[in-house]
């Protein structure tokens, strides 16, 4: 019996990406009662992005690695920590692909895209897969992918090429508001906006996945700002010292290369999905910059705040998506520290399980309408 393939970035050390091919995996097998598989898909420019060391092809790779090697146990480490976890919770193909030539969908009845910043052309591990080009035969299905706040027709030197891809699925969906409207300036399409897989199971379900390993007898601030921000983190630190509490962050490499252990900022224990959950489950107060680590926020009905930085100010509407959709837009504040404000205050979440419920209707209703065999009345 033919499977539904899932492409996306499972094989990225990053827990934002894991987690959403985790949820993509579970709720295809939840809410669409089909045989499903992550294709074992990853490119030359994505294992060198989460290898150990930086390339040395510059002075500037060579004294990163040389910052890298108080830590580099650890590093070594945390990336053994990434592969078990990938490979306990993953149900992955039984070849692994590392080329858009060598993909075929004989195994597959669908395809389907997403989520994540698959069709985000701009980094070091994009590729052309993403968008299904090799699909000859499957249903081709996009579920939430992003672009990543980078506008193909703007990015791109070859914009046609990606709307042949785009005119090619059988059913579309983006994650983002300005991937919509880039997707109707594109094909004259008006897609759906879905949220992200993470938010289609519930925090029970991702307490099966939780390190167990680890417990932290102090109470703690969690800092997950993965590209480190010297200013940003002298604002943590005001925060930490208000309330007397220690700071728990992440991203060693990143950790090591900008000096962080400055702050006084601690490490985490190790680091991959079930530790990132555990740490945030448990925090007094999660601070972030990232868009999963806003999502599992309101997951476990955390304290947090959102970090304003960088391109939120500019085309990277993701997290700006997120917070509207869920009505908590209140939680993206600036990094100007203001020794008046209560950043402990309890956060109000009577109305977030209507809204989660509302958009989980809509995202399932799309995945049991385009994957599954049909509507279903009620889900679980």
């Amino acid at each position: 019996m033919k499977k539904v393939g899932i492409i996306t970035f499972h094989n990225s050390y990053n827990c934002g990406s894991m987690l959403e091919s985790y949820a993509m995996q579970e709720s295809i097998q939840k809410y669409c009662n089909k045989n499903v598989e992550i294709i074992d898909f990853s490119n030359e420019g994505q294992r060198k992005l989460y290898g150990v060391w930086f390339e040395n092809s510059s002075i500037k790779n060579i004294i990163k690695n040389i910052l890298l090697l108080p830590n580099i146990k650890k590093i070594k480490n945390n990336n053994l920590k990434y592969k078990k976890f990938k490979e306990d919770n993953f149900i992955l193909s039984s070849k692994e692909y590392c080329k858009l030539e060598e993909l075929d969908d004989k195994y597959y009845e669908i395809v389907v895209s997403g989520s994540d910043q698959i069709w985000n052309i701009t980094i070091d591990d994009a590729d052309e897969a993403y968008f299904l080009p090799w699909v000859k035969k499957a249903k081709k299905v996009a579920y939430a992918p992003s672009f990543g706040a980078k506008n193909i027709l703007v990015y791109s030197d070859t914009p046609k090429k990606y709307i042949n891809y785009l005119k090619g699925y059988d059913a579309l969906s983006i994650r983002e508001n300005n991937g919509k409207k880039w997707i109707k300036e594109m094909i004259n399409k008006d897609v759906p906006v879905l949220i992200d897989p993470t938010l289609l199971l519930s925090a029970k379900e991702y307490e099966k996945i939780m390190a167990k390993d680890i417990e932290e007898k102090s109470k703690y601030i969690f800092l997950y700002c993965p590209n480190f921000n010297v200013t940003i983190c002298k604002f943590v630190k005001k925060i930490a010292k208000k309330y007397n509490l220690k700071v728990i962050t992440w991203s060693c490499k990143s950790y090591s290369i900008k000096l962080i252990r400055r702050f006084g900022f601690c490490l985490a224990k190790y680091e991959n999905p079930s530790s990132y959950l555990y740490y945030i489950k448990n925090a007094e107060l999660v601070l972030t910059t990232s868009f999963h680590g806003t999502i599992f926020s309101t997951i476990f009905k955390k304290k947090f705040i959102t970090i304003k930085n960088g391109d939120m100010y500019g085309d990277d509407d993701r997290v700006i998506t997120l917070l509207s959709q869920i009505k908590m837009l209140d939680r993206l504040k600036t990094y100007e520290f203001n020794k008046e404000f209560n950043y402990m205050s309890e956060l109000d979440y009577s109305n977030y399980n209507n809204e989660i419920d509302l958009l989980k209707k809509k995202a399932i209703k799309f995945l049991v309408s385009n994957i599954g065999d049909g509507e279903r009345e009620k889900y679980k």
